[in-house]
């Protein structure tokens, strides 16, 4: 495993000749005409890795949805706390995103004999969670010409969300054909699949999952439940089928402790020699909404998702307020979420499989035990948050509290909003997007404090990302197409509220 990292360092240099790191809409002259799959594959997966658990890509929604804030030390960024974004805010997102498609589209072209069907399922999986993640944000995006400059598309369409949507579904399902259809001789991806080591069994449920997310995503639609019910039915949909205890996609291609070369999580706080990272440790605050809410339910992990303060209590602030709590006695972030710089990056948590599970059958979509799949994934997050207390008894113990409805299954009036909750929770510094989304489409968590600048543009957060600066420079027209784009609206399609 530890070779991949050598991999990587040369691919760094390959992959710049291969993609065009400033625009999907540019040609690279000095495209590089053959990089072999096996070597590209990791380097996609890494990259995936680097842009969905750094946490500065997402802290609009940290911050946003109650869990994180920013010290009482630091100017507080009117941006954030007026909902104020503009076309340059987080286009990153879009640009390293669509970069990363390209490395993931190369290797799906290039697999063309069956032969390399494994290569070819993981590249059309992962493109597919890069494209979730952008529909996500931005409603309607280049999809069906986004990666076509080698045919001479430059400025490529946007295409309906909705309708990507749906292809991506189909996706999914050629993906898993690929994987239950190649030959006896394929290909083992082995240790260049730096998330499953080649387990190509984990992959198929990875995709599954993935899947399910899509279409839960949908299930507050009206209308909506016969396509989710027919889609579902294209494949197997038992417990089984899905990622389960133990089995989250989380990547790690043998990080070493040298700059650049360690969890970009765990990077983005400490250098290699240990020291702070500047504007690290000392910016990121807890949201005392996230505070509370463990607190008040005697949650074992308060501890591991932030650090005591002097007063032995975890404390935070409420985002954009005029009075911060000072930052001697602010808690920072905890054990449980920086861990060593070797810890693996999560891109789909057992936990969240297992609330995505729980959910869809709360909701009719599956069949199954609904308790017990949510009482499966607090347990699963309890335990990936460690210390002493992560572990099953003190998961069953929480859970048992029936004076407790954001806890106990039993006692609570709303089996949604209680999945809701306990899967904001859990995802706390670990996937932004769920969380976003998951309000977006419910409303839960319903006790979050907005913004409590005076000054904010709206009364709840934006509900979509602004096209990105650099596409209005290079595909004007197609971003002039899409009508008048505000951060509160058009809404993404699946957002029912």
């Amino acid at each position: 495993m530890k070779r991949i990292i050598i991999y990587l360092t040369v691919l760094l240099v390959l992959v710049t000749s291969c993609v065009d790191f400033l625009s999907v809409d540019e040609k690279n002259p000095n495209q590089a005409s053959a990089v072999p799959a096996n070597l590209l594959l990791p380097a996609a997966l890494n990259s995936t890795a680097n842009i969905i658990t750094n946490p500065d890509n997402f802290f609009f929604v940290y911050v946003w949805h109650g869990c994180l804030a920013i010290s009482a030390t630091y100017v507080q960024p009117t941006a954030l706390t007026q909902y104020n974004l503009i076309n340059s805010s987080y286009q990153g997102n879009w640009n390293n995103s669509y970069i990363n498609l390209q490395n993931y589209d190369y290797v799906d072209k290039v697999a063309v004999d069956t032969k390399d069907n494994y290569f070819k399922a993981i590249a059309k999986i992962m493109k597919v969670y890069i494209y979730q993640n952008l529909v996500d944000m931005y409603g309607n995006i280049p999809y069906s010409q986004a990666l076509k400059t080698d045919e001479g598309i430059l400025k490529p369409e946007y295409d309906n969300q909705k309708t990507i949507y749906e292809d991506l579904v189909v996706q999914l399902d050629n993906a898993m054909d690929l994987i239950t259809s190649a030959p006896a001789d394929a290909n083992e991806v082995g240790d260049f699949d730096i998330i499953y080591d080649g387990d190509m069994n984990l992959w198929w449920k990875f995709a599954n999952t993935l899947k399910l997310r899509i279409l839960i995503n949908q299930s507050g639609m009206t209308g909506r439940s016969a396509y989710i019910t027919t889609a579902l039915a294209t494949k197997p949909h038992t417990a089984v089928d899905f990622i389960g205890v133990g089995e989250g996609a989380m990547s790690n291609p043998g990080y070493l402790q040298t700059a650049g070369k360690m969890n970009p999580f765990w990077e983005n706080f400490y250098q290699q020699d240990n020291a702070l990272q500047s504007d690290g440790l000392q910016y990121y605050a807890p949201n005392q909404d996230a505070c509370d809410f463990l607190l008040d339910n005697n949650d074992p992990r308060a501890f591991r998702f932030f650090e005591a303060n002097p007063a032995g209590t975890i404390r935070g602030s409420y985002f954009g307020a005029l009075l911060l709590e000072p930052p001697a006695s602010t808690s920072i972030l905890g054990p449980g979420l920086l861990r060593a710089y070797n810890q693996d990056a999560p891109i789909l948590t057992d936990f969240e499989s297992l609330f995505l599970q729980a959910e869809a059958v709360q909701r009719g979509l599956l069949s199954g035990d609904a308790k017990g799949l949510y009482e499966t994934a607090v347990t699963q997050s309890i335990i990936y948050m460690g210390g002493v207390d992560g572990n099953a008894s003190s998961a069953a113990a929480y859970l048992a509290q029936a004076s407790k409805p954001l806890v106990n299954f039993d006692a609570a009036t709303d089996k949604i909003k209680l999945i809701i909750t306990q899967k904001w929770c859990a995802l706390n510094g670990i996937s932004a997007m769920p969380i976003w989304t998951d309000y977006r489409r419910t409303g839960f968590p319903d006790f979050i404090h907005l913004s409590q600048d005076p000054a904010r543009k709206a009364n709840i957060p934006p509900v979509r990302l602004l096209y990105p600066q650099t596409e209005i420079s290079t595909n004007n027209e197609n971003v002039v197409a899409q009508g008048d784009i505000k951060l509160t609206g058009p809404k993404i399609f699946w957002q029912n509220r």
